[in-house]
């Protein structure tokens, strides 16, 4: 695991070899035992590597024999010994213990292609200097991130952080309205877009090819596939199949030469991941979870229970309000755009808490997207016939405003940032005229590239694949992680498992308004019955009661702020009315909104809006 950052120019002009050294300095918690550098004519590369597998003989840049062909990695691969025997195989011999070392040769033997032999997690890059072409590639499902720039002169420049690649002087800062309006209605900017006009996100499942004089190409080799042809499997066979595929999922990512343990909140995802890990192990692993002074949000009980039945060394950090305020800054600064999911909070804190004891750890995420386990699946189907206790988490106004389309009734459900009605009230005129249409809904590209003739629960469940999960759940996974230099590996979201959950039909997952039906199945091999029964709960904060307590100051006198009110985005007159009042039913608009000031603060405000 590390970042990686790098700069090619094809030859055309000198690249600047202080970019990737710099780059890897602004992201040093990445990797903070040991860096590597590659320079020549035509591209320069950095790396800053947290030492996992190979301790001793990973270090990158890694190179083919010849030197021809350069690459650096972030991630781990974990069908890396297999591969060396396929390379051996075509007799091609590995050098280096890591399974970086693998990559360069295998993408001489192969080409583009390659990467459909990678099973894991990773952002990656390789310049081949005899054809003078870079590639950007990406995992699957985007649990590693990678920016990227393409300047005027055709230089590439990319980074594992957004903070890293704004090393590169030839960046501008420029705010993209389209970006700021998508943050403010899901609390965060979907890629392609990032904040800045500038740069963009590798989106997941993606080979990028860039060459000199010529627009980059962008190919999709993997993606969420959500069809119900395994319908006719019967229940009992879908369930063992899914405990044999997480089985294998996690022995595979138990792989590591420095310490593992485990996230373990309590609920039905972690619980069942360290029951299988804890069992394959066959010793006692650390587990982590926090807790809350709101008892509603307390779920460290349970994680006890959890850690006792499986035998595991278990932590737990109790997380108040003064954590809240400390991590705000931490959180914008790590994942370098808006973000505004309060989860991040929790994140920050557990895996501050998992480096005092292990480098690696496993965790639960990524079961809600593919086991149909959010209760706003449930909410979309109740639609329009909304049940009265759901009625507040969807957006009336919206519901009312769109054509009763797919898009249009899933982002009134979706959007719980700054709802359309509250944009209306808040949004200036002149930031208005910046937008190409408004108010636009951004879930309707979306919704356009699946399936019409698929159940509608399986679109929107593809949509939150391709969206939700990336660009919310694995960048808080991923930038909460490695700003405390740990390395997070998630079981559930091994491509092989995706592939058979998503070809049985979401029904079999949501029976009777009974989501995960089948995942609890399997847990029922592993667990006893009160981690089975009880209600389920998403990793939160008490938010609420932090607004309008400790955090109430804070949060206006950043929104009353004579620079929040002069940026343009909203009428002053009415953001002032709107953070005085202070509404509870507002709490994650003003949320939302002091994210976006606050993120101002600390990126923008003191740096000149495009680059020298």
């Amino acid at each position: 695991m590390c970042g990686i950052a790098g700069t090619a120019t094809f030859g055309l002009t000198p690249p600047l070899e202080r970019f990737p050294s710099a780059a890897c300095a602004a992201m040093a918690h990445r990797g903070p035992d040991e860096d590597g550098y590659h320079h020549d004519g035509q591209a320069a590369f950095g790396m800053c590597r947290l030492k996992v597998i190979g301790l001793g003989d990973g270090s990158q840049p890694v190179y083919s024999e010849d030197r021809g062909i350069v690459c650096v990695f972030n991630g781990e691969i974990y069908n890396h010994q297999a591969l060396r025997e396929l390379l051996a195989r075509r007799g091609r011999r590995v050098r280096g213990g890591s399974d970086a070392h693998v990559l360069p040769l295998l993408y001489d033997e192969l080409g583009e292609d390659f990467v459909n032999e990678l099973h894991g997690m990773f952002a990656l890059a390789v310049y081949d200097t005899r054809t003078r072409k870079l590639l950007l590639a990406t995992d699957r499902v985007g649990k590693k991130p990678l920016f990227y720039s393409r300047l005027a002169d055709g230089t590439v420049a990319f980074a594992s952080e957004m903070a890293a690649l704004l090393e590169h002087p030839g960046i501008g800062r420029t705010v993209d309205p389209v970006a700021v309006d998508q943050y403010l209605s899901y609390r965060v900017v979907p890629g392609p877009h990032t904040i800045y006009q500038q740069v963009r996100k590798a989106e997941p499942g993606t080979v990028l090819t860039f060459e000199a004089g010529q627009p980059e190409k962008a190919r999709r080799y993997w993606q969420f596939d959500f069809h119900d042809d395994l319908a006719d499997m019967s229940g009992p066979e879908a369930v063992d199949r899914i405990d044999a595929l997480l089985q294998q999922s996690v022995a595979d990512r138990l792989e590591s030469e420095v310490p593992l343990g485990a996230m373990l909140s309590g609920g039905l995802d972690s619980s069942l991941v360290v029951a299988m890990a804890s069992r394959r192990l066959g010793r006692r692993m650390h587990t982590f979870s926090v807790g809350f002074e709101h008892a509603a949000f307390d779920e460290s009980v349970y994680a006890r229970q959890v850690a006792e039945h499986c035998g595991t060394d278990h932590h737990t950090y109790r997380i108040g309000a003064h954590d809240a305020r400390q991590a705000i800054d931490h959180i914008l600064t790590h994942v370098g755009e808006p973000y505004a999911f309060p989860s991040a909070i929790a994140a920050h804190c557990m895996y501050r808490l998992a480096r005092q004891y292990v480098t690696v750890v496993l965790t639960g995420d990524g079961s809600d997207e593919i086991f149909c386990g959010y209760n706003r699946y449930k909410i979309f189907q109740q639609l329009p016939g909304i049940a009265p206790e759901s009625a507040a988490k969807v957006d009336a106004e919206a519901l009312a405003a769109g054509d009763g389309g797919i898009a249009d009734r899933y982002q009134a459900v979706l959007v719980d940032g700054v709802r359309g009605g509250i944009k209306d009230r808040l949004y200036s005129g002149a930031f208005r005229a910046t937008l190409p249409e408004y108010p636009y809904n951004h879930l309707r590209d979306r919704f356009a590239r699946t399936d019409a003739g698929t159940a509608e629960l399986s679109r929107v469940m593809q949509v939150d694949c391709g969206f939700w999960l990336p660009d919310a759940q694995l960048v808080k996974i991923d930038r909460m992680a490695m700003a405390h230099s740990v390395e997070p590996r998630s079981p559930f979201l091994d491509h092989r498992l995706i592939d058979f959950v998503t070809r049985l039909p979401a029904s079999a997952n949501l029976v009777d308004g009974n989501e995960k039906a089948l995942l609890k199945q399997v847990a029922a091999r592993w667990l006893p019955d009160s981690v089975l029964s009880r209600r389920k709960q998403e990793l939160a904060v008490p938010l609420e009661g932090w607004l309008g307590t400790e955090l109430r100051e804070t949060i206006q006198s950043a929104l009353l702020s004579e620079s929040c009110l002069d940026r343009g985005y909203f009428a002053p007159d009415a953001l002032r009315t709107f953070a005085t009042e202070f509404r509870p039913e507002n709490t994650y608009a003003l949320w939302t909104l002091y994210m976006l000031e606050r993120w101002h603060q600390l990126h923008t405000d003191g740096h000149h809006p495009e680059a020298p």
